[in-house]
């Protein structure tokens, strides 16, 4: 189901430049880089190229063995801690991609002497295992370059991303240290307010006293004024602002008033997180008014729910908004239900599951697992329909591992992925046409998508999950034959910025057919989720999709074409 889903030169840098080039060059076939792209998409690390590669001193074919992870991480080891500077460094990039936690003690051991500290810190954001984060967070302090900061901080957000740590349980965290990061902006900026983000329970360790001066300087001007990073730090730290509840009032009420929508958009999330009155007057105009937009809607009544437990005069509200005519709007308020009142959505859902409309029954499936008599629906619904989609989705949904066991696909030969890296990827949609060019981060992954397009199987799909600042993503189709077309590599490569494209998975290597868009630039997904393209055309059409959107028809062009000029 994908639901918590998102080169020749591997994804080896934290650099965070805003621009993204789509112009790339494959190695010539039967060449030794060929040979080693190859063999990692076959993961064959026995593969004698990997030896040849490192005898000829590419060093870089060590990277490529942690992409391919497992035992080919064992070999990295006499690297970590061998003399040759070279191998070293590429040792350690190879390590960041393991994410594996048994190579945390030849990281550590190696910490104090390594002659690029930060990168290491970085490869112990994945590879560390528990206690990284303090390791990491007392690197922080030493590193004085801006490539060094930033390296030092990708490794802390990857180390607290997925493990959701509180920060007082960081030893040595400097918090006001990351504050005047975010504060000297730029990159480092972005990336220390990225680290803020995903820590928990932040207000324990850093007073709104420190904080609200920040965000307030950030809004007090004409927020179309930032770019870049500065203006994807300015939404980062609105969303940071929710977790000061109340006090983070008048912050937020200055966000939903700013001139750039996305930081008008986090602003009406994080009003889910409040209890006062103001902020639920205001959402609750947005979501009851035919005026407001079908995605604000979508948020001001994510937020309703969220604020449900503690409000219960508004369970009768997400009652109303489940029989909405706006399916978003109706599937929002269902998801929400089900935690609040799950007899009266686990109704609902069942009739969904078994009606017309996928888009809903999709979304019913999310629902009712959320409750034991909603399992016990879909187990029936399960075993009732074996053979369908509906029913394998229903089947998913009770044991996510399922998807774990997809057959993978073979290993295409060299020049049919030679071939597509010189196509590019269009998609009609329900709001306009959309031009996604390969970007070479991941030419195998490339492939499965544009040959996916070629034999027609992306037609009909549905975009159906749409998260504002975060991604839009498509690939839910009722069609029993995706159901066969088996799983590929992961080929981390490229940064998850605004407008590239990733590939959704449920797991390492577990990646089928569906894919994103990234609408915010999401660091915590580097190095954890495969980049194959960026939207080269029809961006505006990614920002105005909705959930139950589809692709109306997909296919493939020569690169470049004129499909979105």
């Amino acid at each position: 189901m994908k639901i918590g889903k998102i080169t020749t030169a591997l994804f080896l840098s934290t650099a965070m430049s805003f621009e993204v080039s789509c112009a790339f060059e494959l190695p010539e076939k039967n060449s030794l880089m060929a040979r080693i792209l190859k063999a990692t998409d076959e993961r064959d690390h026995e593969n004698i190229v990997f030896e040849e590669a490192v005898k000829a001193g590419k060093y870089e074919s060590l990277a490529y063995l942690g992409q391919i992870g497992g035992d080919a991480c064992e070999k990295l080891v006499p690297y970590l801690r061998g003399e040759n500077q070279e191998a070293k460094r590429w040792a350690v990039k190879g390590a960041m991609l393991c994410h594996d936690d048994k190579l945390s003690p030849h990281l550590t051991a190696q910490l104090a002497d390594a002659e690029h500290k930060s990168l290491w810190s970085s490869a112990l954001g994945f590879s560390g295992g528990d206690g990284s984060a303090a390791i990491i967070a007392a690197s922080l302090k030493l590193a004085d370059s801006n490539q060094a900061q930033l390296d030092t901080l990708f490794g802390l957000v990857q180390s607290v991303a997925y493990s959701r740590t509180s920060a007082a349980d960081i030893p040595g965290l400097d918090l006001k240290r990351i504050l005047e990061q975010v504060v000297a902006g730029g990159d480092v900026g972005y990336a220390a307010a990225y680290v803020l983000a995903r820590l928990q329970n932040l207000p324990d360790m850093l007073p709104f006293a420190d904080f609200e001066p920040v965000l307030a300087a950030m809004l007090s001007n004409n927020t179309n004024d930032l770019t870049g990073a500065e203006l994807e730090t300015a939404r980062l730290l609105t969303r940071v602002a929710r977790e000061y509840g109340d006090d983070a009032l008048q912050l937020l009420l200055a966000a939903s008033e700013a001139d750039q929508i996305m930081i008008r958009h986090e602003a009406v999330r994080s009003f889910g997180h409040l209890k006062d009155a103001t902020s639920k007057a205001f959402i609750l105009k947005l979501a009851n008014s035919d005026e407001t937009a079908s995605l604000v809607r979508h948020l001001a009544v994510d937020a309703i729910g969220q604020r449900s437990m503690a409000d219960p005069s508004l369970l009768d509200l997400l009652h109303q908004y489940i029989s909405d005519d706006d399916r978003w709007v109706a599937t929002t308020a269902l998801r929400w239900l089900g935690q609040r009142d799950a007899v009266a959505a686990n109704e609902v859902a069942a009739e969904w599951l078994a009606g017309n409309d996928y888009y809903l029954a999709f979304q019913a499936l999310i629902a009712l697992t959320g409750s034991d008599d909603g399992k016990t629906i879909l187990k029936a619904y399960a075993d009732a329909n074996p053979k369908t989609v509906r029913g394998y989705e229903a089947a998913v949904a009770l044991d996510p591992s399922i998807e774990a066991v997809v057959k993978p696909r073979k290993t295409p030969n060299f020049s049919t992925v030679a071939a597509y890296a010189n196509r590019e990827l269009v998609l009609e949609t329900t709001r306009g046409k959309v031009c996604i060019a390969v970007t070479g981060d991941a030419p195998y992954a490339a492939a499965n998508f544009l040959q996916l397009a070629d034999v027609g199987k992306m037609d009909g799909m549905l975009w159906h999950r749409v998260i504002p600042n975060f991604v839009t993503q498509a690939g839910q189709i009722e069609d029993t034959d995706i159901n066969n077309w088996g799983s590929i590599r992961e080929e981390w490569g490229g940064e998850h910025r605004i407008g590239t494209v990733g590939v959704a998975t449920a797991g390492r290597d577990t990646g089928t057919v569906q894919f994103f868009v990234n609408t915010g630039y999401n660091l915590h997904l580097n190095n954890r989720y495969t980049v194959f393209g960026k939207v080269y055309g029809g961006m505006d059409v990614i920002y105005k999709l909705q959930e139950g959107d589809v692709i109306k028809r997909a296919y493939t062009a020569k690169a470049p074409s004129a499909n979105c000029k």
